[in-house]
Parts: structure tokens; sequence; C-alpha cells
């Protein structure tokens, strides 16, 4: 008897095998994660919720997540296919929780070009020292911005790998040098006056004040961590084996982590967590901006400059590694007919899915022109309420790898461990999470734009957003039956074969 782990019956959709290397792919999930404008954003509402236990939150934060990118590796070196989440959850559990994790991670990415568009404005604002821009001139940056990234995107994989490094090693190479003069400033006694030395009291989980302020901590440690599976949905133009490219989430995971731990460490040492103090992280002015804040004092009036420039490579960046990724979910949704068949095409030429690519990105500006029309504050809200979208299609990889692989998992103790302990482990807390975090969101106080008949717009915007995905696969399923029937995806699980059986095959 042996093990037979890969799954069958998945469909080539006309990628470019090798197109993307290994280096590239760690590259586009570090990209995904956003650490320059994730950190500009999390540093301060982190350290206000927290104080100096941030550095232990984001270690503790990334044990689920870390065990969610085990499910990935897994799941992708048994089937290396861009639907990723879709697919899996469709083979392991059945269509309707594929096409539902797949819809998940389509929100979760337009979503998060929202945010990234929101970001890049922002930026480009404050390196044009304009005070009150213009709908017109807000809307018109947006449109430059998406469409200059979703062309580079839809040009072909090499190119949009390419320019993804380059953003990618600038923005890290930024952010290493602004560690580097922080811990330089901290031993020459230069940091501010009300931060605390150093401590390894800062790791002390028992050191964390309550669960709420875990909790609290942990929401914002669990967006700034996503994005690390846009490597993964590459696995089809990825060379070398399909082992290989699962190892790149655990890589973009990895780095990510030391990422954030390393420089929230200088941040904390040098500015402190003092709502009273105009060097503080957590200052009234200082709480949005956190990179901007600590570049100005550390290189002066040029220091805003520069870290809107990294801010807005980071958002930049960013939005390439997720448009990538929903156009080739997109692009598996429509070749196993759980979506309409013209996302399924891919271009001769560029062998990339254009019109999923375009739509996409349509989509992404879309949204972000109608919500600013309507508020600021909604497209904030909008981007806080993205946690419930990742936190759903996270679930549905943790529990598509626990029922996949567990009637093969137990032959061997480190397979049980790494394919159903640990992503079991990962469901239920991202699913207490994502209970807790609507909990949190239907409180009117919760967001910037207030509440509407007294649940929180916060709320309203991810949950109803969310189950607008509901009555489309409904209205599919009346399009399409074959693919909710299991015809295209039948259900599948790992399981043992007699090796003679196999041998009598083979003959």
């Amino acid at each position: 008897m042996h093990e037979d782990t890969k799954m069958h019956g998945l469909k080539a959709k006309g990628l470019r095998k090798g197109a993307v290397s290994n280096s590239a792919a760690v590259t586009i999930g570090l990209a995904a994660t956003a650490p320059a404008y994730s950190l500009t954003g999390a540093l301060g509402h982190g350290a206000s919720e927290i104080g100096y236990q941030l550095p232990i939150i984001f270690i503790l934060s990334v044990i689920p997540m870390f065990f969610v990118a085990l499910s990935y590796k897994h799941l992708t070196s048994s089937a290396p296919d861009s639907g990723t989440v879709f697919t899996w959850g469709s083979k392991a559990i059945g269509p309707r929780f594929g096409w539902f994790g797949g819809w998940s991670l389509l929100l979760a990415s337009i979503l998060a070009g929202v945010a990234a568009t929101q970001i890049i404005v922002n930026s480009i604002v404050i390196i044009l020292d304009m005070a009150e821009p213009s709908l017109w001139l807000r809307s018109g940056i947006a449109i430059l911005f998406i469409v200059s990234s979703t062309y580079l995107t839809a040009l072909g994989v090499e190119e949009s790998a390419r320019t993804t490094m380059i953003l990618t090693i600038t923005q890290y190479g930024g952010l290493i040098a602004l560690a580097a003069v922080l811990f330089l400033q901290i031993s020459q006694g230069n940091a501010a006056v009300t931060a605390e030395p150093l401590s390894l009291d800062w790791f002390n989980p028992f050191a964390i004040p309550s669960f709420d302020t875990f909790l609290n901590g942990f929401l914002v440690a669990l967006f700034i961590f996503w994005g690390f599976d846009a490597a993964l949905a590459m696995s089809e133009e990825t060379q070398g084996s399909a082992e290989q490219a699962g190892r790149s989430g655990i890589i973009a995971m990895a780095i990510t982590v030391m990422t954030y731990v390393i420089f929230s460490i200088a941040a904390l040492a040098y500015a402190g967590v003092d709502s009273g103090d105009a060097s503080s992280l957590t200052f009234k002015d200082n709480i949005d901006s956190i990179l901007t804040m600590l570049a100005m004092q550390i290189i002066g009036s040029h220091g805003a400059l520069i870290a809107a420039i990294i801010i807005a490579l980071s958002a930049f960046s960013a939005t390439i590694s997720t448009i990538m990724p929903a156009a080739r979910a997109a692009l598996a949704m429509a070749t196993y007919r759980a979506l309409p068949q013209r996302f399924s095409s891919v271009n001769a030429t560029t062998r990339t899915p254009k019109f999923a690519t375009w739509t996409i990105g349509a989509m992404t500006l879309v949204i972000y022109i109608v919500l600013t029309a309507i508020s600021e504050s909604v497209v904030k809200d909008t981007i806080q309420s993205v946690s419930i979208a990742v936190c759903t299609y996270y679930i549905v990889a943790a529990l598509s790898c626990v029922l996949y692989f567990h009637r093969t998992a137990f032959n061997h103790w480190s397979t049980a461990v790494s394919q159903i302990i640990f992503p079991a482990t990962a469901v239920v807390i991202l699913f207490v999470v994502s209970v807790l975090q609507a909990w949190n969101m239907m409180d009117p106080t919760y967001g910037s734009s207030g509440s509407i008949g007294g649940v929180g717009a916060v709320f309203l915007i991810g949950v109803a957003t969310l189950l607008c995905g509901v009555p489309l696969m409904i209205l599919w399923n009346l399009f399409e039956p074959r693919f909710f029937r299991g015809e295209t995806l039948p259900l599948e699980r790992a399981h043992m074969v007699p090796d003679a059986e196999d041998n009598r095959v083979q003959q």
C-alpha cells in the first residue's frame, strides 16, 4: 500500500510554466503583504492597543497564519493549481464551499486594491505637497495608478514579476536602512525621553493586560500578515516542482514576520508609547503615519517625502501582487465552469488572463471612485472590513487540508501534525477571531462612518459584501449546474492505493 496524495482531473489553463522563478514567487508573496504601508498603518494602532507587547503579539499572531501557510504548502504540492483555495475547497469539501472560498479571495483582493489606491493617492498628495486635493484630482490619480498597475500585470508574468522584484527590493532597502538608523539613534541615546529601554519583557505573553487587548492586537497583526499566499497562485507558472512552489509561501511568511518584529522593536525603543508625547508612536498626529513620522524625526524636512515614496512603492507592488492571483483565481473558476467562460481566456502572446486581469482592475477602480464620492471615511471602513473575507478563505483553505489528507496523514506523526492538527487549529482560531471581529464591527462606534439602523457600517460593508456571494452563487447555479453537481471538479480525498493494483494499472 502507498499513499496517493495528488489531486486528479485538474486542467491546464494555458499559462506559461517556468515563467516565474522561485525567488520571484517569494517576492510576490512579500510584495502582497506590503510591509511599508502595512507597518505605517499598523504600528501606531497596534502600539495603542497593546503597548510594548507588540513584538510578542506579532509572533503569536503569526502562528495560525503559519498553520494556514502549511496548509497551502501541502495542498500546492498535491494540486499546483492557480485556483488555489477555490480548487482545493471544491475538491476536498464540496463545490459550494470552493466557490465561496474563491469569491472571498476575489473580494479580499479587490478591497485590498481599494486600500492600496487610497494609500497611493495619499502618498502622492504628500509628495506634491497639496493641502486639500479635489475629488477629481484624487480620482485622476486613482485612474492613473490602477490602469498602470493593471497594464503591467496584463503585460506578462515575467514583466510583472520583474517589476515586483525591483519595487520590493527598493521597499525593503528603505525599511532596512530606516531600522538601522533607528537602532543607531537608540544606541547613541537619542531615543524619545518617554521611550522605555528595550526589554525582554516585550516578548512576555503573560504581560499582555487582557484578552481583549490581545484580540485587538491580533486583529491588527492578522491584516498585515495577509498576502503571503499570493505567490502560490502562481504555482502553475513557477519553475521547479510543485513542492518547491509550495515552499514559497512559507519563506515569504518567515521573512515577513522577521521584518515586522525587528522594525516594531526599533520603533518602540526609539519613539515609545505615550499619547502625550509628540514623538510617540501613539500621538494622535502620528498614529496613522508612523513611517512618515520616524523619517521626519531622523532625516528632517525631507523625511516625509522619502517615506511617502517608499509607501507609494509598497502600494504599487502590492496592487500588482494582488491583481495577479485574483485574475488567476477567476481564470481557474471559469476553467472549471464556476464563472462565465469569458474569464477562462488566456492571451496567446503574453500567456496571461488579460480579460480577468482588466476586469479585476476595473472593479477596483469603480469601487474606489464610488466610495470616495460617498465619503472618504467609507473607504477607510471598507479597508477595515477586509479581514472578514480574508478569514473566510483562509478557513476554507485550512479545512480543505484537513479533509483532503485525513485518510493518509496519520500514517506518519509529522504529516498528522502538519496536515491535520495544525490546520485544524488554524480553522478554530480563525473562526473564533472572525466571529469576535464581526461582533466588534456591529458596534455603531466602530470605524469612521458611523452606523446604519444601529449597526456599525464596517459590519454591513464587510458582511454584506461577503454575503453578496450567496445570491451570485445561486444565480450561477441556475445557468451552469455542472460545476455545482461536482462534474467539473469532483470530490476527492487523498487515499491509500494497493501496490498490486497500481502495478496492474501501469501494465
